[in-house]
């Protein structure tokens, strides 16, 4: 955009949103650290210990898979778990398909609940005004049908394999824990979640617990800081940019003016009409550069905190409908393959495609009834 004379470069530089910069800053430092000291696989392990039937296994993973990824950020999730479920799986003896699918679509899911769950949440909440009580009293319902349904699609979908018993014992793998950092990590989690449920700014709440993290760790922070994902961090610092660059043409000025008055009608239908527009334009562009397109727009119908809702709801549950719908899904099937499973476009499919349709169209009534 600087280049091509589209955009000054002090233009360029105010067009990066950063409270969403450092709000994914602090909170992946503090997760960094989680990781770092072993939390989330020994977790893992505590609750695959449980599962002694396919059918338990696929529910407590679902389960797990959503309520981390609400709080932990779905893309960090599904990288910690991926390869540890594997683990589990190869001496079963059974196909990694169904629970891989299951990883993927349930870390969507379960990331509509809250602003920590997902970046295109954390755009919604920070430009809408939401707190994060205010945010998870909303998507609640959301978020629990969208499991919930998540359980069910697979459950049937994978009904003939789910029923034939596992042939061993379910362990996972021994996992060493380091307690000191990991007490102090959550600690500051702690700390953060309560400022953020006391209404204080979701941006400084996220980078003073980073600082904290930091501090309290007592060890060089080089590994935490090389856990954070700078890579994603610049690309949403381009995507504001290129984002200013089409509003200076005026495109996107006249997409908010035409579209506007169709926002305005509200209830079911105008819920679902625009469900369905943020379901095509999450997977034409992702999810979030969806959003950032659907922004102005919301702001040109008044930016009610129903439409906002309805945007982040959407952009994250359209991320189920196929393969290359989210980032999560992608790091799923990568980590995957690397490992020798794979996990194929069409079959994906055969669950995104329902379950994405049925958890929006769950969502948008939810949203709209409460209105």
């Amino acid at each position: 955009m600087v280049t091509l004379g589209r955009l000054p470069l002090r233009d360029a530089y105010a067009a990066i949103d950063l409270d969403v910069i450092v709000f994914l800053l602090g909170l992946i430092l503090v997760v960094g650290y989680l990781e770092e000291a072993g939390f989330f696989e020994w977790l893992a392990e505590r609750i695959v210990e449980r599962a002694t039937t396919p059918r338990r296994l696929l529910g407590y993973l679902v389960l797990t898979s959503g309520i981390l990824s609400a709080l932990f950020v779905n893309d960090t999730i599904c990288l910690v778990l991926t390869p540890l479920l594997l683990d589990v799986l190869r001496p079963l003896k059974v196909r990694a398909t169904p629970y891989l699918i299951a990883l993927a679509t349930a870390s969507n899911a379960g990331s509509v609940l809250t602003v920590t769950g997902n970046p295109q949440n954390m755009l919604v909440a920070i430009r809408g005004g939401f707190t994060f009580g205010g945010f998870l009293l909303r998507m609640l319902p959301v978020g629990a049908g969208a499991l919930l349904l998540t359980y069910l699609v697979l459950a049937w979908t994978y009904r003939e394999e789910l029923a034939v018993p596992f042939g061993a014992p379910v362990h996972g793998p021994p996992v060493e824990v380091d307690w000191v950092l990991a007490r102090r990590a959550l600690a500051v989690f702690g700390g953060a979640l309560a400022g953020w449920l006391a209404g204080f700014p979701l941006p400084l709440v996220a980078i003073a617990a980073g600082a904290l993290a930091v501090a309290a760790a007592q060890r060089d922070p080089a590994p935490a800081l090389a856990r954070v994902e700078w890579p994603l961090l610049l690309f949403f610092a381009a995507l504001f940019v290129l984002m200013r660059g089409l509003e200076s043409t005026g495109a996107i000025a006249a997409l908010a003016h035409e579209a506007a008055p169709a926002l305005a009608h509200h209830g079911l239908g105008g819920a679902l009409a625009l469900s369905g527009v943020m379901l095509v334009l999450s997977n034409l562009v992702s999810n979030v550069p969806a959003v950032l397109l659907a922004s102005p727009v919301v702001l040109a119908a008044g930016g009610l905190r129903e439409t906002w809702l309805i945007v982040a709801m959407s952009a994250t549950l359209a991320g189920n409908l196929v393969l290359i719908g989210s980032m999560a899904n992608l790091i799923v099937a990568e980590r995957a393959a690397t490992r020798g499973a794979r996990l194929g476009f069409l079959e994906y499919a055969r669950v995104g495609i329902p379950l994405s349709l049925l958890s929006i169209v769950w969502g948008a009534a939810v949203l709209a009834a409460v209105g």
